[in-house]
């Protein structure tokens, strides 16, 4: 079963949110978490949509409580964040 988090973040800054973002990507790793697309709003390029392929959901959780999770929406100036799980069959 393909599992996936879906995360529209609104940054103050794009740049600057996506430097913390990219500088996560190992560390997500350590959670059976890999990138996959980044969509910018065509009417509104400070928001996001994030699409990260998971392995194991309930391993993936515990990223977003990382102290490297922390620190790194504190870099990245974020104003909101908004999670969407997915799961397909095969």
């Amino acid at each position: 079963m393909q599992q996936s988090i879906l995360i529209r973040v609104v940054p103050k800054n794009f740049s600057q949110w996506r430097t913390a973002h990219d500088e996560c990507r190992e560390a997500r790793l350590d959670y059976g978490m890999t990138d996959g697309p980044v969509y910018r709003d065509e009417t509104d390029p400070n928001t996001v949509l994030i699409h990260l392929n998971v392995q194991n959901m309930e391993k993936a959780m515990g990223w977003f409580k990382d102290e490297r999770f922390k620190a790194a929406i504190q870099r990245a100036g974020i104003v909101s964040r908004e999670f969407f799980f997915t799961s397909t069959k095969d």
